[in-house]
């Protein structure tokens, strides 16, 4: 394949003007043909299903857009940058199923597009008979605005796989001989500096005005850059922190609500618009509250009460669900319940709470609800993991449908007084992975969910050197191993185990931080746009927001 470069509004793709057929489902690379200068690289992802409209509405004679660069909302509804905004194709497997021809032909052609209103070419990337599933792995110019299209002639349901992207990449193929690169180092004067170790990246304080970095939460944004939310204890507030750039040196500093003493408990994720979206708890008013971004960087909000039937709100943790809605889980503290908020609109708002949310009671046998931590799984329907305060036992409520308004209850840790500072994400066979905090032995605790619902899973302590576990988060490697951020309350530290496998039944753990007495606190962990993880906590000893990105775990250590 030649030079992608300024083909964004033209036709150039591998197979877009026609589908490419590679058989077995395998997608082929072709190798530039010009020896220097700018070429387009293809860079594997693990596949990815980012739209399935068998779980919304098939495509009958038109077109379907389809956003696949940036920060996204995949098929599970989770907000993930598979594809940078910088890349000038995407490697994609198209499977059309419940077809139905119009007359005597059917057909599926995939294209770059700005608009749904675009020209669809004279072309087919996929033949189906009716009734007949058919898949093609092809590879897609993308557009201007990062989309693709989907047009179907007749009638089907389509499921999109991304399975890579092509990026332009400046190339210079010559290679030298061991003389010339052995004159090219004579020739410098600092040829030993070529030999000094890689400095490692340290912690950087990104907000130092008063006492912040209390409850911290990160997210990575639609531009790739991450922002986080937290309380600022000096005024009570929540703030958000939008990172200038993906690794966060720098940020602009923004409180978005004063209302009272608010920001407790905060959670964000990046809505379907790609604007954020917090869920936090008001303690002035005892509620549960959301700030709905009004742009990417959150510089204002529209802030709203979703729930204020008692003492409501702490303990929340926000997802984004298949239908592009919040989901929130949380505390009630009057009840002693845990409950589900599902939202009814992307922004969380409306005249009145019942029109902001559908409010659901999920379980209420005992003290419940503590420390939830919230995913949207495989079959679309949240997960949860929370702390059960009358057993003392890690529980996970696997939701019967995508707003929750039920769910199956299981307990599964029982040994001892577990199940604090629960974080659960969907690990890459499809199940529930939970950390937490074993409060009986001050250990940290890994859950491997046996399947989608978690009915039952292998449990491993990953650390057990000292007073650890606490504040925990974790996310999915680009390896596929989970990493889980948590402090170290022995030595004040903040602490980071990196899983040495997807079911996290082994881990090589570091220290990261030990300047200070109290760090690690309100750890929060995502995957930055660079495939590093980045990594928000609070340091207590000097009362600032700090962020830290383990460049060593890049694919694994």
């Amino acid at each position: 394949m030649g030079s992608l470069a300024g083909v964004r509004s033209r036709w150039a793709a591998i197979g877009a003007a026609c589908a490419v057929a590679l058989g077995a489902g395998g997608f082929g690379v072709v190798n530039a043909v010009v020896s220097s200068g700018e070429k387009s690289v293809f860079v594997p992802v693990s596949p990815i299903r980012v739209l399935d409209t068998r779980d919304s509405t098939e495509i009958a004679n038109g077109t379907r857009r389809l956003v696949v660069e940036g920060a996204i909302t995949v098929a599970d509804g989770s907000s993930q940058l598979v594809v940078p905004s910088a890349a000038s194709a995407v490697a994609v497997n198209i499977t059309a199923t419940s077809t139905r021809k119009n007359g005597g032909y059917g057909f599926v052609t995939v294209f770059p597009c700005v608009s749904e209103s675009d020209a669809v070419p004279n072309a087919s990337s996929l033949n189906f008979e009716t009734g007949v599933d058919i898949a093609n792995a092809l590879s897609v110019s993308t557009s201007a605005n990062g989309s693709i299209c989907l047009y179907v002639y007749g009638t089907a349901d389509l499921i999109v796989d991304v399975a890579g992207y092509y990026v332009d990449h400046d190339h210079d193929d010559r290679y030298y001989t061991e003389g010339e690169v052995d004159a090219a180092l004579a020739d410098k004067a600092d040829v030993t500096s070529l030999l000094a170790p890689i400095v490692p990246s340290q912690p950087l304080a990104i907000d130092s005005a008063g006492q912040v970095g209390l409850f911290s939460s990160i997210a990575i944004g639609a531009n790739g850059s991450p922002i986080i939310s937290y309380r600022e204890g000096t005024n009570d507030d929540l703030k958000v922190a939008a990172c200038d750039n993906p690794t966060c040196t720098a940020s602009t500093n923004t409180t978005i609500d004063s209302a009272g003493r608010v920001g407790y408990y905060t959670s964000i994720a990046i809505g379907a618009n790609g604007n954020p979206v917090i869920s936090y708890w008001d303690t002035t008013n005892l509620d549960l509250k959301v700030a709905a971004c009004d742009n990417p960087t959150c510089t204002t909000s529209t802030n709203t009460t979703i729930d204020s039937a008692g003492v409501v709100g702490s303990y929340s943790s926000i997802a984004i669900g298949i239908n592009g809605n919040p989901v929130i889980s949380y505390h009630d503290g009057t009840s002693l319940d845990l409950k589900v908020a599902a939202c009814n609109n992307p922004t969380c708002t409306g005249t009145t709470e019942n029109d902001r949310s559908t409010k659901s009671t999920i379980d209420s046998a005992g003290q419940v609800g503590y420390y939830t931590s919230i995913a949207i799984g495989i079959n679309g329907n949240p997960v949860i993991s929370y702390h059960d305060g009358t057993s003392l036992d890690l529980k996970v409520a696997a939701c019967n449908n995508p707003t929750c308004t039920t769910s199956t209850n299981t307990t599964i840790d029982s040994a001892g007084d577990v199940g604090y500072y629960t974080s659960i994400a969907i690990g890459i066979n499809g199940n529930p992975i939970i950390s937490y905090l074993d409060l009986d032995n001050f250990d940290l605790e890994v859950a491997a969910c046996n399947n989608p619902t978690c009915t039952a899973s292998t449990n491993t302590t990953i650390d057990s050197a000292g007073d650890v576990g606490y504040y925990t988060s974790i996310a999915i490697g680009t390896h596929g191993n989970p990493i889980i951020s948590y402090s170290d309350q022995t030595n004040g530290d903040l602490g980071i185990a990196a899983c040495n496998n997807p079911t996290c039944t082994t881990s090589t753990n570091t220290t990261i931080d030990s300047a200070f007495e109290f760090d690690g606190f309100y750890t929060s962990i995502a995957i930055g746009a660079n495939g590093n993880p980045i990594i928000s906590y609070g340091d207590i000893t000097n009362g600032d927001l700090k962020v830290f990105s383990p460049w060593w775990m890049a694919g694994g250590r």
